[in-house]
This record gives C-alpha cells, sequence and structure tokens, in this order.
C-alpha cells in the first residue's frame, strides 16, 4: 500500500464520520480521539504500554479531556494474554477520574484470518461524573488475512452493566486498520460507532480514533 493509498483511505474515515450522522438524526455526537502510543515490549511475553489521549467533542469542535492509559500486558500459553490497564482522566472542571480494568485474551485463527476474543472487567473509582458504573465487555475482533503491510480489522463489544443493572446496556462496533511507518512506528485509523442500549435518552456517538504507536527499543 503505497501512501496515496493511506490518505486516501483516512479521508474516507473523516468523510464518513462527518456526514454519517446526517443519516440517522442530528442527535449523534461526533468524537475524535488522538493519541500517541509508548510501547516498550520487555520480553517475547511481557509489554508495557503508556498512552496519553485527547478527545475533542461537539461535531470535533469542542475540547473534551485528556487521559493516560497505563499497561501491562503478559502474554501465556496457547494463545492467551492477561493485561491490567489503569485509565486517568484529566476534566476541566471536575476531578479526576480513575478507571481500572483488568483482561483476558484469547487469539487463534479461522483458515488465514485472525480471530480474537476479549473478556474486560471495567471498574470505575467513581470519583466524578464521567461513566461512573462498572461492567463487563466483551470484544471479538477479526483481522482478515491480507497480502500487504495495509491491515484492517473489525471489532465488536457489548458492554453489561453491573452495580445491580445486570443488563446489556451499550455497544460498539469498530472498523479499522493498522499500517507500520517503519520499524518503530505503527498508524492506526479506527472508526467507531457507539450506541447505548435500554438506556433513556439515549446516548449514539461516532468515534474517531487515530493513534500512532512508538516501540520503545
Amino acid at each position: 500500500m503505497n501512501k496515496q493509498c493511506l490518505i486516501s483511505a483516512t479521508w474516507i474515515f473523516i468523510i464518513w464520520t462527518v456526514i454519517q450522522p446526517q443519516w440517522i438524526g442530528a442527535q449523534v455526537d461526533n468524537v475524535i480521539w488522538s493519541s500517541v502510543r509508548l510501547r516498550k515490549q520487555v520480553d517475547d511475553k511481557l509489554r508495557l504500554d503508556i498512552r496519553p489521549i485527547m478527545r475533542f467533542n461537539n461535531d470535533i469542535s469542542t475540547y473534551q479531556n485528556v487521559s493516560i492509559d497505563i499497561s501491562v500486558n503478559r502474554k501465556l500459553n496457547k494463545g492467551w494474554h492477561v493485561q491490567v490497564l489503569s485509565r486517568t482522566w484529566f476534566l476541566p472542571d471536575s476531578p479526576m477520574g480513575q478507571f481500572l480494568w483488568a483482561d483476558v485474551g484469547h487469539k487463534t485463527k479461522i483458515g488465514q484470518h485472525a480471530l480474537s476474543n476479549r473478556v474486560r472487567l471495567h471498574y470505575s473509582f467513581n470519583t466524578n461524573e464521567i461513566n461512573p458504573a462498572d461492567f463487563i465487555r466483551l470484544q471479538t475482533t477479526i483481522t482478515p488475512a491480507v497480502k500487504a503491510k495495509f491491515r484492517p480489522f473489525l471489532s465488536i463489544e457489548p458492554w453489561f452493566q453491573l452495580d445491580g443493572i445486570n443488563s446489556f446496556t451499550r455497544i460498539r462496533y469498530e472498523p479499522g486498520f493498522n499500517y507500520p511507518l517503519g520499524n518503530d512506528y505503527n498508524f492506526t485509523l479506527m472508526y467507531r460507532r457507539q450506541d447505548s442500549l435500554k438506556v433513556e435518552p439515549a446516548n449514539k456517538q461516532n468515534h474517531f480514533v487515530i493513534t500512532v504507536t512508538k516501540l520503545l527499543r
């Protein structure tokens, strides 16, 4: 995939994110997430990530917040892995927020295609008003085999809310792609459709997620 194809794909995602709400109603907000992920591969099994994220909402016109993710990922046998991730939120005119996530995941192949499943226990410390709820999140991702550096993927992730609700109250659909930029960098572009389920008033958002990953030597 050459540079022109990468630019074209990026613009397709941008245009889709902007115009798609017009097809389904003006109540849908467009939010951009931009981040740089610093990744240290300690050994064949242990990986450390630090990822600051900046967000703009109200149709990508207003600064929303910043958060920092810190994660430790450990590979196990036969495609399994575990991960612990902390997210600290820095919100305008509000106390800091804190999430803690614990993951168990598994990767396998269907033919030449990669399939991964992840269960995430999502715990909020309820220090402010940003999503003070606890969930079990179930994510499935398929990565088709392609004969190019360009690697598309598609994820779906329903959220099962705890706290006495005991029901699925949110779902995410996430098409996107990864593209390596040399040996130490990777570019990820993802469109995320986020919908509430059985919640009034309904909350529907389009997230445009841009991530550059830097591998630390």
